[in-house]
């Protein structure tokens, strides 16, 4: 369904929208097990501690920073931002800017890769496509490949349909395309996160100096 003039988003000159809110859309495991690392190095961090281990402590703490490090880079940081204007690839070191006009094609499956510009960026933190049960199937088997008739009175049509994330993604470009964004103009654009490459390179530099001394 086309949407009306008036609910097309203003855009502005920087090719961001000025009415939609940006949501983002991530794993649903992927804070709750970052945040159970950290609280395991920071057990072990005090238990070394209280047994009295302070030289021992002193050894492995910048290896537990450069654990926790790569902990927020690859489980807590991804994600996946969608406003009104287009996508922004949230991932562990690099984010990508992607206007809906430059959009070929989103793949939405066990990750989200988004063809913009003749290229694929692939999100790291992005729902991908559930399994059986998460899709309402009453089975722990993977019904979904299955064809139709192999499955009695039709369940596979009567299965209650589970709406989330990923299915959110597809229909931010769905309804872009249908209110008309041009296919041929706006670019994508890429950024190196400094400050947490900055933090990473100093945390290997602390952890190979604490070995070596």
């Amino acid at each position: 369904m086309r949407a009306s003039k008036d609910q097309r988003q203003k855009i502005t000159a920087t090719g961001r929208s000025t009415g939609a809110q940006p949501r983002s859309y991530r794993s649903r495991s992927a804070r709750p097990l970052a945040a159970g690392l950290w609280l395991g190095a920071a057990c072990l961090m005090a238990w070394m501690l209280i047994a009295g281990e302070t030289r021992t402590a002193l050894t492995a703490s910048p290896w537990l920073v450069l654990a926790s490090w790569t902990v927020y880079i690859a489980q807590w940081r991804p994600c996946l931002r969608v406003d009104g204007s287009g996508f922004e690839i949230v991932n562990g070191l690099r984010d990508h800017r992607i206007p809906f006009e430059t959009v070929e094609d989103v793949e939405v499956r066990q990750s989200v890769v988004i063809r913009a510009s003749g290229r694929k960026y692939a999100s790291w933190g992005a729902p991908g496509t559930p399994n059986a049960a998460a899709s309402g199937y009453p089975n722990a088997v993977n019904l979904r490949n299955l064809p139709l008739n192999v499955l009695p009175d039709n369940q596979r049509m009567s299965q209650p349909v589970a709406v989330g994330g990923r299915d959110e993604i597809a229909k931010a470009w769905q309804e872009a395309r249908a209110s008309g964004f041009p296919s041929s103009q706006g670019s994508v654009t890429s950024t190196w996160n400094r400050t947490t490459i900055a933090i990473g390179i100093l945390t290997v530099l602390w952890a190979v100096t604490a070995t070596l001394i």
